[in-house]
């Protein structure tokens, strides 16, 4: 069955190009501009991982991770920043974990790997 990753980044372009580079066979993607819109669509329809940015407008990343984790305690969530996060990571548990941006299409795929093969 395809993995369905959540995206949460506000910038569209950043969005777009993200999604072009983490497009592959077994991996459905819903994306989308802010963490309120993602709270909802995770509520209708849950995901198997969350990628969300930390900068979004209104409720941040790290909140949207936390009112997840209320829903789904192990659900598995990349927090992607522009810069180094120091945030209390080790608060969330083994489940969520961070990357710098601009990230490597080949660490978040590592990541995204690193989940699936967790959860097998």
């Amino acid at each position: 069955m395809p993995m369905h990753i959540l995206y949460v980044e506000d910038n569209l372009l950043v969005r777009e190009v993200t999604l072009e580079l983490l497009a592959q066979d077994g991996r459905n993607f819903t994306a989308l501009g802010s963490a309120e819109e993602a709270l909802e669509e995770f509520k209708a329809r849950p995901s198997d991982v969350v990628i969300t940015d930390v900068s979004l407008p209104s409720m941040s990343g790290i909140e949207l991770a936390r009112n997840l984790l209320k829903i789904d305690p192990k659900l598995p969530i990349i927090i992607a920043s522009g810069y180094a996060l120091d945030f209390g990571m080790h608060d969330f548990g083994p489940s969520v974990r961070s990357i710098i941006k601009p990230f490597d299409a080949d660490d978040i795929d590592a990541l995204i790997d690193e989940i699936t093969r967790a959860r097998i």
